[in-house]
C-alpha cells in the first residue's frame, strides 16, 4: 500500500488459524474491484474519514469530510473539510494548486502528467496525504500481497444496508478491513486500518467510508482550473525532499 496503509487488530490472529492465508475468493474481489475503478473515464465520490492523533491526554479522534473529482488520466479535484481546515486541491494535467479556504493563501507546483504519479509525487516532495487513494492504483491488489501475508475473506457484511465482502489483510504491524460492495460494481465502501505500535499504551486507528459514488459523469474541465479568490495570496511551499 503506497501511504494510507501507514497507520492492533481487534480479532486474534490465532482466530484464522484454520483458514488459508490468502484467500481465493479475496482476490477475486480486490482484483474485480480495481478492474472497476480502471476501466472508469471519470467518477467523483464522498468520503468522510476518521483517524487517531495523539493529544494532551491521549489519543484524539479527528475527523474530515472529502469530496473527490477524477477525470482521466490527468484531472482531479480535492475538498476537504476537518474540524479546524478547510482546504482544496486542483490537478490539471500540469500544476496542482494547494488553496487554504481558512487562510485565503495557495500554492501552485508543478505536477507529472497523470492522477496516480502526481499523488506519489506530491505526497514525496510535500508529505500531503490524499485520503484512501491507494484503491486508485491500478497494482493494489499486487501492494496488498507483496505487504500482507494474511489476506481473507470473513463474509458478507452489511454497512449501511449495503451487502458487501469483508475482507481483511493482516501483517506484523498492520491490520487493514476492507468492505468492497456486492453487487455490480464491487466499489469500496469503508476502509478501517489498526496500528499494532502503540502510542503511550493506546493503538491508532484510521476509517474511511465512500459514498455517493458517480461514474463516467460528464465532469467539465473546469472545475479542475482553480481561480483565485479576491485578495487570496500566493506563496511557496518548500519540499521536503532534499
Amino acid at each position: 500500500m503506497k501511504k494510507i496503509l501507514l497507520l492492533v487488530l481487534l480479532v486474534p490472529l490465532s482466530a484464522f488459524s484454520q483458514v488459508s492465508k490468502v484467500d481465493s475468493l479475496a482476490v477475486r474481489v480486490l482484483d474485480r474491484m480495481s478492474d472497476v475503478i480502471g476501466d472508469l473515464h471519470s467518477c467523483s465520490y464522498g468520503l468522510k474519514v476518521s483517524v487517531d492523533k495523539p493529544g494532551l491526554y491521549g489519543l484524539e479522534k479527528h475527523f474530515s469530510e472529502n469530496e473527490v473529482y477524477l477525470k482521466g488520466p490527468n484531472k482531479m479535484l480535492v475538498q476537504s473539510k476537518g474540524q479546524d481546515y478547510h482546504k482544496g486541491y486542483w490537478y490539471n494535467g500540469s500544476h496542482m494548486v494547494y488553496y487554504s479556504y481558512n487562510e485565503n493563501n495557495y500554492s501552485v507546483v508543478d505536477a507529472p502528467d497523470s492522477i496516480i504519479k502526481t499523488i506519489d509525487s506530491i505526497h514525496t516532495h510535500y508529505g500531503v496525504e490524499f485520503p484512501a487513494a491507494d484503491f486508485l492504483y491500478p497494482a493494489f491488489t499486487d501492494d496488498i500481497l507483496a505487504e500482507f501475508p494474511t489476506v481473507v475473506f470473513l463474509g458478507n457484511k452489511k454497512i449501511d444496508g449495503k451487502e458487501c465482502f469483508h475482507i481483511l489483510a493482516d501483517n506484523d504491524k498492520l491490520g487493514v478491513q476492507m468492505w468492497i460492495s456486492n453487487d455490480a460494481l464491487t466499489l469500496p465502501v469503508k476502509l478501517v486500518i489498526n496500528y499494532k505500535s502503540t502510542v503511550n499504551g493506546e493503538a491508532r486507528q484510521y476509517e474511511a467510508t465512500f459514498y455517493d459514488w458517480e461514474m463516467n459523469s460528464d465532469i467539465p474541465n473546469a472545475i479542475f482550473e482553480f481561480n483565485a479568490p479576491p485578495q487570496a495570496r500566493q506563496i511557496a511551499i518548500m519540499s521536503k525532499k532534499k
